[in-house]
């Protein structure tokens, strides 16, 4: 009994050190970041397309992974597919400001739409007043795509916003898919290239 005993443990412990294993080989790691291999959202599995990094004076700012039903390399694809998406930024500077933070979509957004920036000012306003507070190591903002319904954020898993439209959800992933994206590298990282 007690023999029986000891070979259920070790078999319970490889167990463990083989999912633990398992759960290791599924995902990316970048800037000691961890990204899934994929996620799932509004019960649609999403796939890990890619992973940048955006830098400003060769300071990492936050680590990104972009998440897509089907991988592609193509960034006008990647912007236009009108279906669940998902873009994960993770702070990796000790401090960002909220101000920073707004004036970076800002120029991401008449960078990449300048034409559309007339009807989607309001979108863009609601948008950045989510951005109150300054962030830190660590924060993550999940930004994800859902058809029909809009862009939804969250920043740290808390409380979150949903701009409806695909025009602002195309001008959004154009921040750093676009012709003139945030960091070319992160771009790039994330297209898989």
């Amino acid at each position: 009994m007690i023999f029986l005993r000891k070979n259920v443990g070790l078999l319970i412990f490889g167990l463990i050190i083989l999912l633990v294993s398992a759960s290791a080989a599924n995902a990316q790691s970048v800037k000691g970041v961890d990204f899934a291999d994929e996620v799932t959202l509004a019960g649609k599995k999403l796939y890990l397309n890619g992973v940048g990094v955006k830098k400003s004076f060769f300071q990492t700012i936050y680590v990104a992974g972009l998440y897509l039903p089907h991988p592609t390399s193509d960034p006008a694809k990647a912007i236009k597919i009108d279906t669940s998406k998902q873009i994960i930024l993770q702070v990796i500077t000790s401090k960002l400001s909220k101000d920073k933070i707004v004036e970076e979509w800002n120029e991401g957004f008449f960078n990449n739409s300048q034409e559309m920036m007339h009807t989607l000012q309001e979108k863009i306003t609601t948008f950045n007043s989510f951005f109150n507070k300054d962030m830190v190591a660590n924060d993550r903002i999940n930004i994800s795509y859902i058809s029909g319904l809009g862009t939804e954020v969250k920043i740290n898993s808390e409380t979150n916003i949903i701009i409806p439209g695909s025009d602002f959800m195309q001008a959004l992933w154009a921040i750093w898919l676009g012709t003139n994206p945030a960091d070319n590298d992160l771009k790039n990282g994330l297209l898989g290239k």
